[in-house]
C-alpha cells in the first residue's frame, strides 16, 4: 500500500490554512540579531614546499557533540609497503576501540608506596577516591554512588580538510582529513599498528625511582640512594611512537606502522635537583662521575649556588640507549596503554586522523615546549605545521597524555569500563 497520499494530505491541509509574507526589517532591529552559519568553508594559508605548494579547503561544522562508541575492530590503510619494517601490514590498526567510558570506581585505583596497584579482597583494585574526575554533567567530582554514569567523548567544532598539491601548474588532490578544534574524554583501544603521532610526557618526582628495577651498582644507587637525596624532586621525560626491540634500530622514533612507545634512543630522563643543597649536590655529582656507565651520557648541570659560589642544586641527565637505560626498559609495546585520557580533564587541540596519497603538511594547533631540551617546562598550543606520511595517518594532541613513572614503566594504563552496568553480572 502506498502511504504517501496519507502523508501528504494533513501537510497540504496545515499550508492550505497558513499565511506568510517577506517582511522587511529595519537596520537598527536587524543589530540586534546575531548568528553563525552552522557550516562555513575556510581557505588556510597556503605551505610552499620547495617547488610545490599546498592550498587547503576546509569545511568547518558548527557543532560540539558528546558520544559513547565502541567498534569491534578498525583496520585502515591494508596494503604491501616496502617501509613497513615492523610487519604490521597496516597503517592503524585497533580492536575494541571505545570513545568515552562509563564510570567505575575501580578505573582510579588506589598505589601503595611502590607504586603498585592496591587490590581488595574481591580481587577489584580499591578505589581511590581522590582520583575520581569530574562528572561532566554537574561539574562535581563523581562519587562512588554515580558508578555506571556515562562519561562521553566530547568534540569541539569538526572540520574536513582538502590538501590540493600544485606543481608546474597543475592541481590535484593531495589529502584529506577529519579534525577537531578541541577533543576530551577517554579512547580505549588495543592499538596493534600506529601511523601517526602519539607523543606522551612522563612526568613524577625522584622518589619514583625507587620503584624501578636498574641493574648494577649505579642502579643500586639510583634506587635506594637518589630517592633519598632528591625527593620530591621532579623527573620527567618524553615518549613517542619508536621501534621495538626487536625491530632493526630499537628506540629510534618511527611515525609509520609502530607497535611500541617509550624514550627516543638519545633522548634524556632529566631530574630538577634544585635546592638540594651543597652536601647532597657533592654527592650526586660524584656518583654521577665515578659510577654512571658510560652509554648513559650521565651529565650534571649546576644551576643553583649559594652566596659563596657553591652548587646547591641543578639538573641531573641520563640518556637512553636503544630501548633501555641502566638496564630498565625504555620501549613498550602500545597494547600496554589501553585507555588514552585525550586532553587529561581539557580539551585538547590538534587532533586529526588524515588520508595522503603522499606526505602532506598540514597546519595544525601543535603542543610546544622546550621539552626537546627540558620536558619539565610546561607547554602550551600554537599554530604550526605537522607533515603527515603518506597512507592513513592519526595525530593524538601531545599535551594530552601525562603518566607518572610506574604508569609508563609497569602497568600501563588499564581498560576502562565501556558499557553500562550488567546487574545480573555485576560487570561493567
Amino acid at each position: 500500500m502506498n502511504f504517501a497520499p496519507l502523508l501528504t494530505f494533513p501537510l497540504l491541509f496545515l499550508v492550505q490554512f497558513s499565511q506568510a509574507q517577506m517582511v522587511a526589517i529595519e537596520d537598527e532591529a536587524l543589530s540586534e540579531y546575531t548568528g553563525q552559519a552552522f557550516i562555513t568553508i575556510d581557505e588556510p594559508d597556503p605551505i610552499v614546499q620547495d617547488t610545490t605548494t599546498y592550498k587547503y579547503t576546509r569545511i568547518n561544522l558548527g557543532m560540539d557533540i558528546e558520544t559513547i562508541l565502541t567498534q569491534d575492530e578498525v583496520k585502515l590503510g591494508v596494503y604491501d609497503d616496502p617501509r613497513d619494517i615492523t610487519g604490521t601490514g597496516v597503517d592503524i590498526h585497533m580492536t575494541d576501540l571505545g570513545l568515552g567510558t562509563y564510570f567505575n570506581p575501580h578505573d582510579y585505583f588506589q598505589v601503595d608506596s611502590n607504586g603498585d596497584i592496591v587490590y581488595g579482597s574481591d580481587g577489584l583494585p580499591k578505589p581511590d577516591s581522590s582520583r575520581f574526575p569530574i562528572n561532566p554533567k554537574t561539574g562535581q567530582q563523581f562519587t562512588a554512588a554515580d558508578a555506571g554514569a556515562p562519561m562521553p567523548f566530547q568534540i569541539k567544532d569538526p572540520y574536513v580538510e582538502f590538501a590540493f598539491k600544485e606543481e608546474n601548474g597543475v592541481q590535484s588532490l593531495a589529502g584529506m582529513r577529519v579534525g577537531y578544534g578541541g577533543a576530551k574524554g577517554v579512547m580505549t583501544s588495543n592499538m596493534l599498528s600506529m601511523t601517526g603521532n602519539q607523543d606522551v610526557i612522563i612526568s613524577d618526582t625522584a622518589k619514583a625511582l625507587g620503584t624501578q628495577n636498574p641493574e648494577g651498582f649505579f642502579g643500586f644507587l639510583l634506587k635506594y640512594v637518589s630517592p633519598l637525596l632528591l625527593g620530591d624532586s621532579t623527573l620527567a621525560t618524553r615518549a613517542v611512537l619508536q621501534q621495538g626491540p626487536n625491530d632493526p634500530n630499537p628506540g629510534q622514533k618511527l611515525d609509520y606502522r609502530a607497535t611500541h612507545i617509550g624514550v627516543e634512543d638519545g633522548y634524556k630522563f632529566v631530574t630538577k635537583a634544585q635546592d638540594v643543597g651543597v652536601f647532597n649536590w657533592f654527592l650526586l655529582k660524584t656518583s654521577m662521575d665515578l659510577f654512571a656507565p658510560p652509554e648513559t651520557g650521565a651529565e650534571t648541570v649546576c644551576t643553583t649556588r649559594n652566596s659563596l659560589g657553591s652548587c646547591t642544586g641543578g639538573d641531573i641527565n641520563l640518556y637512553t640507549n636503544g630501548c633501555e637505560l641502566v638496564g630498565m626498559d625504555t620501549c613498550f609495546p602500545l597494547t600496554k596503554y589501553q585507555s588514552i585520557d585525550v586532553g587529561n580533564g581539557d580539551f585538547a587541540r590538534g587532533m586529526f586522523l588524515g588520508i595522503q596519497a603522499e606526505d602532506v603538511p598540514w597546519r595544525t594547533d601543535v603542543f610546544v615546549s622546550d621539552n626537546i631540551t627540558d620536558p619539565t617546562v610546561p607547554g602550551e598550543y600554537v599554530e604550526g605545521v605537522m607533515t603527515a606520511a603518506q597512507g592513513f595517518y592519526m595525530n593524538i594532541p601531545t599535551g594530552g597524555i601525562q603518566l607518572d613513572l610506574k604508569e609508563a614503566t609497569t602497568y600501563g594504563l588499564p581498560r576502562h569500563s565501556t558499557r553500562y552496568t550488567d546487574a545480573s553480572l555485576g560487570l561493567f
